[in-house]
């Protein structure tokens, strides 16, 4: 009998064995991450926009009444998940695993067609991800955004093969599109997915970019019923430039942030054999891969449009890899996709080992116990109180306690990086109608950490001493804070 090599179909159906396998142990490891992330507390840059999701159910106006720099559907995720749940950590948990499944569900239509055992490794690979990175990055805006990121892929997908229906899918792709540039800027660059599978004709075109008007037009006509779509302009054209050039990292360290894609290693590995081998691997020049492709670059632009390298900044380059990666892996030899599933067990086996003994340091939640201690305990209900913080605690605590802000700045990035005149109608408007109190915290992010920013700043230095007694400070670990009663 003579021995041949085995035929596409047999070799495929191998390597889908081989996958299957991977993801029986894989969905184990997925299942005891989420049970053991089950409390996972609200903190981190979810305090901020929960903070800001209450100061708009008294109402505050984004933008006009809070200084930030976010997009708007930022705001209003946040607004619907208190209005919905509260301030509890239980909500935030809740929400962060329902956005979860629904990246996953997207995951799964774009990623099917290299069979299910792939599609669900793509799945299980995003999760273990998120999960490893820790309670930080739950809800983050780069996670949420990955959703429509990820359904405009299948969106553009569709649309190449199923021409019958081209126009229903290209103006969803390009709402889908606008709804992820709604909670980043970024997200524009997703209109172009479409051309990458198929040939768009300028009536096509047009068709794209009227879904995404469609969106833009509704959350930018929500914005302005509220009175914030001036504000918002003003922002984008002053402080958001000078916002993203603050703390700017050269590349090499921006790239340094791929080390919180570790968990898809494996998948990475695939995705560049894939391109080894162009003429064995058909699958790799049809349309809904060269989707996957443009979904990791627009990641990886996403991440070097950045400039900062913070660990969530890497949402939208580790999902399109693990698609893509899954996808290239369903049609390597059963050898390389043994090899890239080691790569990724090794990988996974040290990272996991790596969480199980880092323990989470929760200052900032010992801070804002301490800080909404002293809030309820000094004022009433409602009371108008001037923040300035970070990460430092102090919004979960306003939040948690029920104070109103007294002026939109709520960090001092705002401040430090406005012009004269800003910060003097600052102080005209606290001069004005004093609030019932300051909460300030050494959190001065862009300074260091300390009180330099209030301390060595005469005119407020002059208004706290005049109008406040310092009643009560603390530090918990790195985090401390001072607390001013108005007296006068």
């Amino acid at each position: 009998m003579t021995v041949g090599f085995p035929t596409a179909v047999e070799a495929s159906w191998s390597s889908s064995r081989l996958i299957a396998a991977f993801n029986l142990p894989l969905a184990v490891l997925t299942a005891w991450l989420i049970w053991r992330s089950r409390d996972w507390p609200l903190i981190g840059d979810a305090t901020i926009f929960h903070f800001i999701a209450g100061q708009m159910k008294v109402g505050a106006v984004p933008y006009r009444d809070i200084a930030d720099v976010n997009m708007p559907l930022t705001y209003a995720i946040h607004a619907a998940v208190v209005a919905l749940g509260g301030m509890s950590d239980a909500a935030w948990r809740a929400f962060d695993l329902l956005a979860a499944s629904v990246l996953c569900a997207f995951i799964l239509m774009l990623v099917a067609p290299a069979g299910r055992a792939a599609a669900i490794l793509a799945v299980l690979a995003v999760l273990v991800m998120h999960l490893l990175l820790g309670p930080y990055a739950a809800g983050q805006r780069d996670f949420l955004m990955s959703i429509p990121a990820v359904a405009a892929a299948w969106a553009s997908a569709r649309a190449a093969e199923d021409r019958q229906r081209r126009s229903l899918w290209l103006p969803l792709a390009g709402a889908l599109g606008m709804t992820a540039a709604c909670i980043k800027p970024t997200g524009m660059l997703l209109l172009l997915l479409p051309a990458l599978a198929m040939r768009v004709s300028l009536r096509e075109a047009i068709s794209i970019m009227t879904g995404a008007a469609a969106v833009a037009l509704a959350v930018l006509g929500a914005l302005a019923a509220i009175g914030g779509l001036g504000a918002f302009v003003t922002m984008t054209r002053e402080l958001l430039p000078a916002y993203s050039a603050m703390g700017a990292r050269p590349i090499p360290e921006v790239l340094n942030a791929l080390q919180w894609i570790a968990p898809i290693t494996g998948l990475a590995l695939a995705a560049a054999l894939s391109l080894t081998a162009p003429t064995r691997l058909s699958a790799a020049v049809s349309p809904r891969a060269r989707v996957l492709i443009g979904l990791t670059a627009f990641g990886l632009i996403h991440l070097l449009a950045q400039r900062k390298g913070w660990l969530y900044h890497v949402y939208p380059l580790g999902i399109g890899l693990a698609c893509w990666g899954a996808w290239a892996l369903a049609a390597l030899p059963t050898s390389r996709v043994a090899a890239c599933l080691i790569v990724m067990a090794a990988t996974l086996s040290w990272l996991v080992l790596d969480s199980v003994n880092r323990v989470e340091n929760y200052a900032p939640l010992r801070a804002a116990a301490a800080m909404q201690s002293a809030l309820e305990r000094q004022l009433p209900p409602r009371a108008r109180v001037q923040v300035l913080d970070s990460d430092g605690g102090a919004f979960l605590a306003m939040a948690r306690a029920g104070m109103r802000q007294a002026t939109p700045h709520i960090q001092w990035f705002s401040l430090l990086l406005a012009k004269e005149g800003v910060r003097r109608d600052f102080l005209g408007a606290l001069e004005a109608d004093p609030p019932s109190a300051i909460l300030l915290t050494n959190d001065q992010w862009p300074k260091g950490p300390g009180f330099a920013a209030a301390d060595e700043w005469p005119e407020l230095r002059g208004f706290l001493a005049f109008h406040y007694d310092l009643t009560l400070t603390g530090t918990q670990d790195y985090i401390s804070w001072r607390f001013y009663l108005r007296t006068r």
